[in-house]
């Protein structure tokens, strides 16, 4: 099986190197196929595309050609006044959704089928992919095209996450102000049903031997999500591995492809 790969597209104007994504896709594909992006975790500070190359060629493999997989960066947010903050890590992910629906002209694009669009976080990817599609975005006009969200080791809950792991403070103080604890949570905003979102998929995943963020994150937000009225949401808490070692284990890929297809 061959896979071509593009890397460092634009999805942005401007100069930032962290607009950037990498593309995935078979050489030879059956027909138009729908399209997995995958948003990486790291605390919002650390991070990068090029990291996740096995994970993007594992899923087309695993789904036998038959999916395309498109990994973006976003800005981090690091220990400089003027660093990225809520919600500049959300808008970076939303205009990469953007370009990706309705750009016409990048590699891969005509197997692409913009209107099965699936988005796949880890982590601090999980919450973007979370809030992306909970909170209302008067200029994010591609909902519609997004049918399906799976998190991975999410964080759904920010002051329930410091309440547990107080010393998690340090990068959550460098993503978000206090004041934002609340509104950038997905389980607090998915308190309200979001009409547009009533037709999403949801799949939230957590490794039950996960060392840094607890099954509880995902169990809640799963629990939140199916109370508030939506009406296909998916719960799995077992044994993948690690935080990070979840993320090459071929169950998760295989789990993943069965999502989507």
């Amino acid at each position: 099986m061959k896979i071509q790969v593009h890397e460092d597209i634009s999805y942005q104007y401007g100069t930032s190197q962290r607009h950037k994504f990498d593309i995935y896709f078979p050489q030879i594909s059956p027909a138009v196929v729908p399209l997995v992006v995958y948003i990486h975790g790291g605390a919002w500070r650390t991070g990068d595309k090029s990291e996740f190359r096995q994970i993007a060629k594992g899923i087309i493999s695993a789904s036998q050609n038959r999916l395309v997989v498109a990994i973006i960066n976003y800005e981090l947010s690091t220990r400089s006044a003027d660093s990225a903050r809520h919600p500049e890590h959300l808008n970076d992910a939303m205009a990469a959704v953007r370009f990706l629906v309705t750009d016409q002209s990048y590699p891969g694009r005509s197997i692409v089928d913009h209107n099965q669009v699936f988005l796949v976080g880890h982590s601090a990817g999980a919450h973007l992919s979370a809030l992306m599609t909970l909170a209302p975005h008067p200029h994010f006009a591609q909902l519609g095209n997004i049918k399906g969200v799976m998190g991975i080791a999410g964080i759904y809950n920010i002051p329930k996450l410091l309440r547990a792991n107080p010393e998690y403070c340090d990068f959550i103080d460098m993503a978000f102000h206090t004041n934002q604890h609340d509104d950038a949570s997905p389980h607090c905003v998915a308190r309200t049903f979001h009409d547009n979102a009533a037709h999403v998929r949801f799949m939230v995943v957590n490794s039950c031997t996960d060392e840094l963020v607890a099954p509880v994150q995902a169990t809640d937000f799963a629990a939140r999500l199916v109370t508030t009225g939506y009406k296909d949401v998916t719960l799995v808490v077992k044994d993948l591995g690690s935080h990070d070692g979840a993320l090459l284990n071929q169950e998760l890929w295989n789990m993943i492809v069965r999502f989507i297809i």
